[in-house]
C-alpha cells in the first residue's frame, strides 16, 4: 500500500501540468452536467407543480362592461355594490370552473425600509414618488403589490421560506383586525414574519402583520402573463367583505375593491359555450349582466407547452453534446499520460507485478484526480443551494464512467504489449 502511494504521489508531481489539464477538463465536466441537472430539475418540478395545472385546461378572461354613464351609476347607487358582491362570491363557489383573481393594485407603506426596486414604476426607469394623503401627516411609498383569492393558492402550491401562507379566514375582512401580508422573495433581508407594516389601500387606511415570505421565483398567472413573478411584491388577500357599508367612505372602498375583483380568469377544461352558460345563469341568478368573456387562451397554452418540449430536446441535445466531447477529451489526456509511464509500468512486470496490480496503480491515479474534482464541485454545489441524493448518485456514475472508459485503452495496451519490445524501443 506504501509502495503504491509513493507511486502515485510520484506520478502526479512529475507530470503536474497533465494532471492538473485532466483535473480541469473533469473540473469543467462535472461543472456542466450540474448546470444541465440543475436545469432538467428545475423544468422537472415547474411540470409537476405549476405548467401541470395548465395542460388540457382553458383560460377565460372575465371583464366588466362598466363604462361611462354605467361607471357613474355604479358608484352613485349603493344598490349596485350588492349585486357585484353576490356575483364574485357566486362565481369564486362554482363548482362548473375554477375562479381566479390576481389584481395589480400598488398600496402606500408608511416608513417603508425597502429599496427602490420594491416600489412601482421601477422596471420602467421611474419609481413613483411618495404621496401624502394630507398636509402634516406621514407619506406613503408606492410599493408594487398584488391581490390574490385563495383559489390561486390552492391551484399553484404557492409555498413559503418563512412564516405560513394565507389560510380561509385570512380573506375574510374584518374591521379593527391586522391584515394578513405575504412578501416576496427579495423581502427577506428587509422585514420578518411578525412585523407590523401601515399601508393605505384603495384609500383606506389599513394596518397589516407579517405572516409568510414567499419561496425565490414564485410564480402564478397575472392577467395575460401565465408566469407572473412575485419576488418583489407585497402579496395581499382578495378581501371578502360581508359587512354592509356604513358611510360613503367604506361604500367606496368596497365598491373599487369588488370592481377589480370581478375581473378575473376562469380555469377550465370547459368549452366557450358551456362556460357562457354557467356564467349567464349565475349573471341572472345575481342581477349583474355588465360584462364580457373574453375567449380562451388555447393559443398561448399550447404554445407555452410546445417550447418547453423544445427547450428540453434542446437541452438534451446539449448535454449528449457536452458528454460525448468532455469524455473523448479526459480520455485522451488519460492516454497520453499513460504513454508517458508504459516504460515504467513495463519494469514493474518485469520485477514481479501483475496486471490487476498495474491497472490498481491506474485506477488509483484516475480516482485521485476524479475525487478532487467532485469535492471541488460538491463544495461549490453547497453554496448554490441543497441538491437532491439523485445529483450525487448521477456525478459518481459518470465517474465511473469515466475511470472504465479511461482505463480501457490502456488495459488494452498492456494485455497485448510485448515488454521487451516497449523496452528496447524506449531505450
Amino acid at each position: 500500500m506504501r509502495t503504491l502511494l509513493i507511486e502515485l504521489k510520484e506520478s502526479l508531481l512529475k507530470k503536474k501540468m497533465l494532471s492538473i489539464l485532466i483535473l480541469l477538463q473533469t473540473c469543467l465536466l462535472f461543472a456542466l452536467i450540474s448546470a444541465l441537472y440543475l436545469s432538467f430539475y428545475k423544468i422537472d418540478t415547474k411540470t409537476k407543480s405549476f405548467y401541470a395545472q395548465y395542460e388540457g385546461k382553458n383560460i377565460y378572461k372575465l371583464s366588466d362592461q362598466l363604462f361611462d354613464e354605467k361607471e357613474v351609476e355604479f358608484f352613485s347607487n349603493p344598490n349596485e355594490l350588492l349585486k357585484v358582491k353576490n356575483f364574485y362570491h357566486t362565481l369564486l363557489n362554482s363548482k362548473d370552473f375554477l375562479y381566479l383573481n390576481t389584481t395589480l393594485q400598488h398600496i402606500g407603506v408608511q416608513n417603508f425600509k425597502g429599496q427602490s426596486i420594491f416600489l412601482q414604476g421601477y422596471e420602467k426607469g421611474d419609481p413613483r414618488p411618495p404621496y401624502q394623503k394630507k398636509e402634516g401627516l406621514p407619506s406613503f411609498d408606492r410599493v408594487k403589490s398584488i391581490q390574490i383569492n385563495d383559489n390561486v393558492l390552492s391551484t399553484f402550491d404557492v409555498k413559503v421560506q418563512k412564516g405560513r401562507v394565507f389560510n380561509k379566514e385570512d380573506f375574510l375582512f374584518k374591521k379593527g383586525t391586522k391584515i394578513p401580508i405575504i412578501l416576496g422573495a427579495e423581502y427577506q433581508s428587509t422585514y420578518n414574519v411578525g412585523d407590523t407594516i401601515y399601508f393605505d389601500y384603495l384609500n383606506q387606511e389599513l394596518e397589516g402583520m407579517i405572516v409568510g415570505i414567499l419561496q425565490k421565483n414564485t410564480s402564478f398567472p397575472v392577467n395575460g402573463d401565465s408566469e407572473f413573478y412575485a419576488d418583489r411584491y407585497v402579496i395581499l388577500p382578495e378581501f371578502i367583505m360581508e359587512e354592509v357599508p356604513q358611510n360613503a367612505e367604506v361604500l367606496s372602498f368596497q365598491q373599487k375593491h369588488y370592481l377589480h375583483a370581478i375581473n378575473g380568469q376562469i380555469f377550465t377544461n370547459k368549452d366557450m359555450i358551456s362556460v357562457q352558460k354557467v356564467v349567464n345563469a349565475i349573471s341572472q341568478k345575481v342581477s349583474f349582466d355588465d360584462y364580457i368573456i373574453i375567449g380562451a387562451n388555447t393559443i398561448g397554452i399550447s404554445l407555452m407547452f410546445t417550447m418547453m418540449k423544445q427547450n428540453i430536446q434542446l437541452m438534451s441535445l446539449f448535454t449528449a453534446v457536452i458528454f460525448i466531447f468532455c469524455i473523448i477529451s479526459i480520455s485522451l489526456s488519460l492516454i497520453m499520460k499513460w504513454d508517458t509511464n508504459i516504460k515504467k509500468y513495463a519494469i514493474h512486470l518485469i520485477s514481479g507485478a501483475t496486471v490487476p496490480q498495474i491497472l490498481l496503480y491506474a485506477f488509483a491515479e484516475i480516482l485521485c484526480v476524479i475525487c478532487l474534482s467532485l469535492t471541488l464541485i460538491f463544495s461549490f454545489m453547497q453554496l448554490v443551494g441543497e441538491m437532491p441524493i439523485s445529483y450525487y448518485f448521477t456525478l459518481l456514475g459518470v465517474s465511473l464512467i469515466i475511470i472504465v472508459l479511461g482505463m480501457l485503452p490502456f488495459s488494452f495496451k498492456l494485455n497485448q504489449s510485448n515488454i521487451v519490445k516497449i523496452l528496447k524501443k524506449k531505450e
